[in-house]
C-alpha cells in the first residue's frame, strides 16, 4: 500500500509541475504580445480614413493676388476693338488677259477673289495664277443678255442662252465648270436676259447645287431673281453691292470705293465687282493699302449665307 500511495504521490507532482510551466508559458507570452502591440499604431478611426493627406501649406494671400488667374487677366484686360466690317472684292473677267496683268493683280496682299471666263486663252493658267498665290477661285458664267447678238453683246463661246432647252443649258454649266480648276463658286457674266427668269436659274442653280458649289448674283439686272432663286434651293449666295469700274477713271473708282467702305460700315458687310483692267488693277494698288485698319478684306465664299 506504501508503494501504491508513492507512485500516486509522483504522478501528481509532475501533473502539478506541468500545469505549472503551462500557466508561466501562458503569462510570459500574454507579456511579450502586450510589448508587441504597443509598437504597432493604432487603426484609424473610420472618419480618418476619408480626410486627405496632409495639405501642403496655403500660399501667402500677398503672394496670390501678385498672380491673378488667366482667367482674371483676360476680365481686366481693356475690351478688344469691335470686328472689322468685312469687304469681298471680285475680279471678273480673268481669262483672254495676258498672265502679267493677272499675276499683279493678285500680288495685292490681301484676300480676295477672282471670275474666270471659260474657253479662253488664259483661262486655265489665269486660274492657276490666283490659286497658287492664294485667291479664291469663281467660274464667271457667261449667259444672255437683253440685246443679244448686238454688238458688244455677245457673252462668249457656250453662253447660257435663253433660247436653249433645259438639257443643253444644264449640260453648258457642267462644261463650264469643268473648264475652270480651282473654281469653288460661280457668277454669272452679263446675263441681264436669263437672271430675271425663275425657271432658266433654276435649272443653273441645280447644277450648281450639285457640285456644292456657292453663286454670288452680279446683279448686272436689277429684275434679277438669281439670289432668290438660289436661296430657295439652298444654294448658298450673296449679292453685288457695287461696281467699282464702270468708269475707269481713277477719281470716278475712288468715290465707288469710299461708297463700299460707307455699306461695309453700316451693314458690316459688302461685296464689291471690278473687271482685270489695267485701270483697275493700277487704281486697286493705291486704294487697299490706305484702307487697311478700315475694313477685313475677305474672299467672297466667306459672304454668302
Amino acid at each position: 500500500m506504501a508503494r501504491g500511495r508513492g507512485k500516486r504521490t509522483s504522478t501528481l507532482a509532475l501533473v502539478g509541475w506541468a500545469l505549472l510551466v503551462l500557466v508561466l508559458g501562458l503569462g510570459a507570452g500574454l507579456i511579450l504580445g502586450q510589448q508587441g502591440c504597443g509598437k504597432r499604431e493604432p487603426p484609424p478611426r473610420p472618419e480618418e480614413k476619408t480626410k486627405p493627406g496632409p495639405k501642403k501649406p496655403e500660399k501667402p494671400l500677398a503672394e496670390s493676388k501678385a498672380k491673378p488667374t488667366s482667367e482674371a487677366v483676360r476680365r481686366q484686360s481693356p475690351a478688344e476693338p469691335a470686328a472689322l466690317p468685312r469687304l469681298a472684292l471680285v475680279i471678273d473677267d480673268l481669262g483672254y488677259i495676258q498672265p502679267e496683268l493677272v499675276t499683279r493683280l493678285c500680288s495685292l496682299p490681301v484676300a480676295f477673289s477672282v471670275a474666270v471666263l471659260p474657253y479662253q486663252e488664259h483661262t486655265r493658267e489665269s486660274a492657276e495664277i490666283a490659286h497658287r498665290m492664294g485667291k479664291e477661285v469663281m467660274l464667271h458664267l457667261p449667259m444672255e443678255p437683253i440685246g443679244y447678238p448686238g454688238p458688244g453683246r455677245d457673252p462668249g463661246p457656250n453662253a447660257i442662252l435663253f433660247n436653249l432647252t433645259e438639257p443643253e443649258v444644264r449640260r453648258r454649266v457642267r462644261l463650264a465648270l469643268d473648264d475652270i480648276p480651282y473654281r469653288v463658286g460661280v457668277n454669272n457674266h452679263m446675263g441681264s436676259r436669263i437672271t430675271p427668269d425663275r425657271m432658266r436659274m433654276g435649272w443653273v442653280m441645280q447644277e450648281i447645287k450639285a457640285r456644292k458649289f456657292f453663286f454670288v448674283d452680279s446683279r448686272t439686272e436689277k429684275d434679277s431673281v438669281a439670289y432668290g432663286v438660289a436661296e430657295q434651293l439652298g444654294v448658298p449666295a450673296v449679292e453685288r453691292r457695287v461696281f467699282l469700274d464702270d468708269d475707269k477713271a481713277f477719281p470716278e473708282m475712288q468715290k465707288q470705293w469710299d461708297r463700299a467702305l460707307k455699306l461695309a460700315e453700316k451693314d458690316g458687310s459688302v461685296l464689291i465687282i471690278g473687271h482685270i483692267y489695267p485701270e483697275t488693277v493700277e487704281a486697286l494698288e493705291k486704294l487697299v493699302p490706305r484702307t487697311k485698319g478700315q475694313v477685313r478684306f475677305v474672299r467672297a465664299g466667306e459672304l454668302v449665307r
